[in-house]
């Protein structure tokens, strides 16, 4: 049987949401990220903000500058949630291989699929027209043999576009394309290349392997042929959990920076519990008034998921985060080295954390029915009740 991956890419995603949930936003430049006049940076941006040369992670200010009369609107992150949701919903329908890349993004192996749904364009317009009755967005499909090439005829389908590259058609498929849209080819090895006089992805193919390989290595060579062997993996875990926003203005009040990242804190492990794993590894995250990045980190002696623990483990490196004596400009938490379900408890074990497991628990419950907001610790109910994070880190 012939092998077909599909890969499907929610278009504008974050913007299209938005752009649903109130109509009157459609067919305007709309910026996801916050108020133009502070300091975040762009989240997402509709087709329409685009077209005036803005980006994600571009700074608000910029995006201003190039769209003054953009929308601009800070985002609500649980509907992109629930959006999301019943886009992996609809992708279950027709095959039991998925790949959840991020919120708006997936692979899905439709190899075995095509006996019971008919052949590529058939199940690709089957999906898109679930996902537009089920949530109103629109989608862009591509399908190739392997995901390498499925990913890149989503990027060339976009918007709401469907491409499929027959068996055996991916080194043609690829061949006319610049080689900025190839996995790996960044704006520094795009230069050197155009440097060279390659500026197609056919004309990286046709080097002599020996040649490119001493440069830029094996793998980018296959890939300019089309060659892609890794497979659809059916479960696919985070592999670190961060929460981090940008203050409006530089801060030295380092009792207010740290009842943000306890906020900041109880999100990440909130999430964390939410995909059933503990963490090993803490990072604190501060960027200073002159753009200087410092991380601090620490390896706890066993996974766990309690605020509790966490907490103690950030405020061991918080001293390291306060010698600098400059005022404060972005601050976060990362939890990494993440297990999956694999605990052991201890023989015997602290009777504090058994009644904390116990009340995150219930906690948990609460939040998932209400809301995050519903329930906080004390510290970060410090915060004013208007307090809104910005520029927010959804990285799992």
């Amino acid at each position: 049987m012939v092998r077909r991956i599909l890969h499907i890419d929610m278009d504008a995603f974050f913007a299209s949401v938005e752009q649903v949930l109130d109509p009157s936003l459609k067919g305007k430049p709309l910026i996801v990220g916050g108020d133009p006049n502070g300091r975040g940076v762009v989240c997402a941006a509709s087709y329409e903000a685009r077209a005036f040369g803005i980006h994600s992670a571009m700074p608000l200010a910029t995006a201003k500058r190039l769209c003054p009369h953009a929308i601009f609107i800070e985002g609500h992150f649980d509907h992109y949630h629930e959006a999301s949701e019943k886009i992996m919903q609809v992708l279950e329908e027709v095959s039991p291989k998925i790949e959840q890349v991020s919120l708006d993004e997936a692979y899905v192996d439709i190899t075995g699929s095509q006996r019971l749904f008919g052949d590529g364009r058939a199940i690709a317009m089957r999906l898109k027209r679930a996902i537009r009755e089920r949530t109103g967005l629109p989608a862009s499909v591509g399908i190739a043999g392997n995901k390498l090439v499925a990913k890149i005829a989503s990027d060339e389908a976009k918007p709401d576009g469907f491409i499929e590259v027959p068996p055996d058609g991916e080194r043609a498929f690829l061949a006319p394309l610049p080689i900025s849209r190839l996995l790996g080819v960044g704006r520094r090895t795009q230069e050197t290349f155009e440097q060279l006089g390659i500026r197609t992805i056919e004309q990286l193919a046709e080097i002599s392997p020996e040649a490119l390989t001493k440069v830029f290595g094996y793998a980018l060579q296959q890939r300019a042929l089309g060659i892609d062997f890794s497979s659809v993996e059916g479960t696919s875990y985070p592999k670190s959990i961060s929460r981090e926003t940008t203050f409006p203005k530089d801060l030295i009040d380092w009792d207010y920076i740290e009842s943000v990242l306890c906020y900041l804190m109880e999100k990440a492990l909130y999430a964390l519990r939410e995909q059933h794993m503990e963490t090993r590894c803490v990072t604190l995250k501060v960027r200073y008034a002159d753009f200087t990045t410092l991380t601090f980190a620490k390896t706890l002696p066993e996974p766990a998921d309690l605020d509790l623990v966490i907490s103690e483990t950030v405020r061991e490196l918080l001293p390291k985060a306060k010698e600098r004596r400059a005022r404060v400009r972005l601050i976060g938490v990362s939890l990494s080295s993440l297990v999956y379900n694999q605990h052991q408890l201890a023989l015997f074990p602290k009777r504090l954390h058994q009644k904390w497991h116990r009340v995150l628990a219930s906690v948990d419950r609460v939040r998932n029915r209400y809301g995050f907001e519903f329930l906080r610790s004390g510290r970060s109910m410090r915060l004013d009740r208007d307090f809104r994070v910005l520029t927010p880190s959804l990285s799992q």
